[in-house]
């Protein structure tokens, strides 16, 4: 199976971070003229990553990483209870829907080598407030004792990667300062394997990304 994917997009590096984890297989592939029509004909999402089975061309990551559990079901990395696996898919979701459109402007900022001390100081001031949310999840749903990698970490950590980046990059300050739970989960899951693997792997390829634009 091949993956079509960027070596500094969260979304393609959680999916690496499972097959990792897991012991999956995957053919690491670079899209070919993303953002063309030749591209959209390819997955008419225009996004990556792309999962291609062979038979079948699966796009967005979540969806990859159901598949993925699906057809690999060892190690598990999603729980077998109803109640821990609805835990767990709440972390899984958070990302997508409250770190990233927050994070978003933060990046354009930062593509741009804007100067625009306010509009950063706005944006990490969102960001903060979401991951200070996270950190009260954590305490919410006793997060804290979690030992075992599993999807909902494979989703949040590529994020985390730029949550923490940013801020500083922009002239901001530490963004875990007032989430101390959240930085404790950061610490471990810098400290697994496959997390810290695909971690490397994003900074060098934002720096090649960077050095390119």
């Amino acid at each position: 199976m091949k993956l079509i994917n960027l070596a500094h997009s969260p979304y393609a590096a959680r999916v690496r971070i499972q097959a990792y984890a897991k012991g999956i297989e995957l053919q690491y592939v670079a899209p070919e003229g993303l953002r063309t029509p030749q591209y959209k004909r390819f997955n008419v999402l225009g996004k990556v990553p792309v999962l291609d089975t062979g038979t079948l061309l699966i796009p967005e990551s979540i969806v990859i990483m159901d598949y993925l559990e699906d057809i690999h079901p060892e190690p598990a990395l999603r729980p077998s209870n109803p109640e821990d696996r609805a835990v767990m898919n709440v972390f899984h979701r958070f990302p997508d829907t409250y770190i990233q459109p927050v994070l978003l402007p933060l990046f354009r900022l930062l593509l741009a080598r804007s100067q625009d001390a306010q509009a950063a100081t706005e944006g990490t001031a969102a960001l903060n407030a979401q991951l200070r949310l996270l950190d009260e999840l954590i305490q919410r749903f006793e997060r804290e004792d979690h030992t075992r990698l599993d999807l909902a970490d494979c989703a949040l950590t590529p994020f985390m990667f730029y949550a923490t980046q940013l801020p500083p990059t922009l002239g901001g300050g530490d963004a875990l300062a007032d989430a101390p739970r959240l930085a404790n989960w950061w610490r471990w899951v810098q400290s697994q394997e496959p997390a810290a693997r695909v971690l490397a792997e994003m900074e060098e390829g934002l720096r090649a990304f960077m050095q390119a634009g």
